[in-house]
């Protein structure tokens, strides 16, 4: 065979996805022209195809130095380096590429994804609007674009990214599925529900399509059906650690141990990820624990979150400085300006996640004229820059973030005249909060550190946001950095924050439900005490939880796991939480 012979094979056998016949076809025609670039470059396709990316980067800088101005090599490079997490290596190269070719949406594509690999999305978002500007019918680029969004909190701008994919292809099954969250996250949760279903009908063995779908119930509180969407999952795949471990939340007890054995089979099978091998563990101690067997339980919960703190590790020291140079900001009593009203009056629900503000949110979303728009976070984001940069923060800079803050808002409701966010970290923001919006509202929602924190060792959060539940000690550290800042907030902001007890909430809901909605200016309405009536989706661990009229079950529940808790409480500042741990 002839050079020309072999380099078309490897460009047949590449079209055909057979990586390994594709490789041989590329060194054959190398060995016959070893000048030749292009043999190289395919090569190095090959193999990063198969996964060898050490390998591709080889083929592809061999190929370079043959022949330096060969784009499709300079490009294949980059790539790989961005699909093998090597983003500063890749960076660099797209710098000069951007430069070199800034014709070239290519290049842009791939510098917005070392961009955000990076973790500057910012810059990623300037990258893809380039890219953008040159090329608008690529899929690809507005599915980037609108991760990006959503990274940053600009959750409509990532849903008009998705209906841009849409408008390209209908069909799109991934533009579908990811569509869903973000249009519930804007409390548009029959939208979110209808393009989900859309993505199964198109794909049903689509896993992330059926596995959205299924959330997308629970959510809605129609768990029946999502019950059925977990069960129809895993009939496509028979072991799937995700629908298993949901299962183990929803199903009847006697159904729940019935799973024990379907469970540790899949952990047989299931690969060495770590995401994955913690769902499962978290599914066994569910199965577990509806057998009866407590201490086996206990300890498959110790395997999950040891899974998830090597997976996502919390950095204690980065958290408590950031959180000590937000409130070095705020040193005295903070002067409000009252004139700066807007249209709707957000009240802030934060605390601990796991500490009641779901429940908080759902009493006063039940008033007729209470928007609850569940963990939004957005203000968040929008400060990102300033608190990582350090940056000044005056009354100008307050109400540019409260008029980038206001076009994010979904669309409410006729007669609304305050929504709830209940992002349980904005706790560290309210000193910006109050300067942002002097009327709002701040409520703090308190509870038995230990009850929280035996909840959230039973939890698998998304995410890496909540990734000092998986150990001890971290959670410890958060919890006092947490209380410190609500001392430091009520010295600065007195009388501007309601502190609510958990305890008091479940005991005698109407009474803690009137000074809620005294504080926040609304009249109190008697359906406010059900929650559990409430038809409003909900997007966290709580979601079904809130389904059941209130109760306190879970007060002082810690006292049945308190050697479990040995290590957490060791670590609690007892000065801070002294009017708990007391007992």
């Amino acid at each position: 065979m002839t050079y020309q012979d072999d380099i078309q094979d490897a460009n047949t056998y590449l079209q055909q996805g057979n990586y390994d016949r594709a490789l041989k076809a590329a060194l054959a025609a190398f060995k016959k022209s070893p000048l030749s670039p292009a043999a190289l470059n395919l090569a190095g396709i090959a193999s990063s195809a198969n996964g060898r990316s050490d390998d591709a980067i080889r083929y592809f800088q061999k190929a370079l130095k043959l022949k330096t101005d060969f784009p499709d090599a300079q490009k294949n490079l980059a790539q790989t380096l961005v699909l093998s997490g090597r983003y500063d290596v890749a960076i660099t190269l797209l710098h000069r590429l951007s430069s070199e070719r800034p014709e070239d949406w290519k290049v842009w594509f791939l510098k917005a994804q070392a961009e955000f690999g990076l973790g500057r999305d910012k810059n990623a978002l300037q990258a893809i609007d380039a890219a953008l500007a040159l090329e608008r019918k690529q899929p690809t680029l507005h599915h980037l674009r609108s991760t990006i969004n959503l990274s940053l909190g600009r959750i409509q701008d990532g849903i008009d990214d998705l209906w841009q994919v849409l408008e390209i292809n209908p069909n799109d099954v991934t533009a579908l599925t990811n569509l869903s969250l973000p249009l519930a996250r804007q409390t548009r949760s029959q939208d979110a529900l209808k393009v989900v279903e859309k993505a199964v009908e198109i794909a049903p063995d689509n896993l992330p399509a059926r596995y959205r779908l299924a959330a997308q119930f629970i959510e809605m509180g129609r768990s029946e059906e999502g019950i059925a969407q977990y069960e129809s999952l895993l009939n496509i795949q028979h072991d799937h650690p995700g629908a298993l471990e949901q299962l183990t939340k929803l199903l009847p007890r006697e159904e729940v141990a019935a799973l024990e054995a379907r469970i540790q089979a899949a952990l047989k099978r299931v690969s060495r990820n770590p995401e994955d091998r913690a769902c499962l563990f978290f599914a066994l101690h569910g199965a577990l624990v509806a057998k009866g067997k407590f201490e086996e339980a206990d300890k498959m919960l110790g395997r999950a979150n040891k899974e998830m703190a090597g997976l996502r590790p919390y950095n204690i020291d980065a958290d408590a400085s950031v959180t000590q140079a937000i409130l070095d900001r705020f040193p005295s009593e903070i002067q409000l300006e009252r004139q700066n009203t807007t249209a709707f009056t957000p009240i802030f629900v934060i605390g601990l996640p796991r500490s009641g503000t779901t429940l908080v949110e759902a009493v006063l979303g039940l008033h007729p004229h209470v928007a609850p728009l569940g963990e939004r976070g957005t203000v968040g984001f929008l400060l990102r820059d300033t608190i990582e940069q350090n940056l000044p923060f005056a009354q100008r800079d307050a109400e540019i973030i409260a008029q980038q803050d206001r076009r994010l808002l979904p669309d409410l409701p006729e007669g609304t005249v305050a929504y709830v966010d209940k992002m349980p970290e904005n706790y560290r923001l309210v000193g910006f909060l109050k300067l942002i919006y002097p009327n709002a509202r701040i409520i703090n929602v308190q509870r038995d550190p230990r009850d929280i924190a035996l909840s959230m060792w039973k939890s698998h959060f998304s995410g890496s946001v909540l990734s000092y539940t998986y150990d001890w000690a971290w959670m410890a550290a958060k919890f006092n950095l947490y209380a410190r800042s609500m001392e430091h907030w009520r010295m600065t902001l007195p009388g501007e924050i309601l502190d609510i007890d958990y305890r008091d909430l479940v005991e005698d809901i109407e009474t803690a439900g009137h000074r809620m909605a005294d504080f926040c200016g609304l009249a109190w309405y008697r359906h406010m005490a059900r929650p559990d009536l409430s038809t409003t989706q909900v997007l966290t661990q709580s979601a079904t939880q809130l389904r059941r009229p209130v109760h306190r079950e879970s007060v002082g529940k810690w006292r049945e796991k308190a050697s479990l808790l040995t290590p957490f409480i060791a670590g609690l500042d007892h000065r801070l939480w002294f009017d708990y741990i007391q007992n």
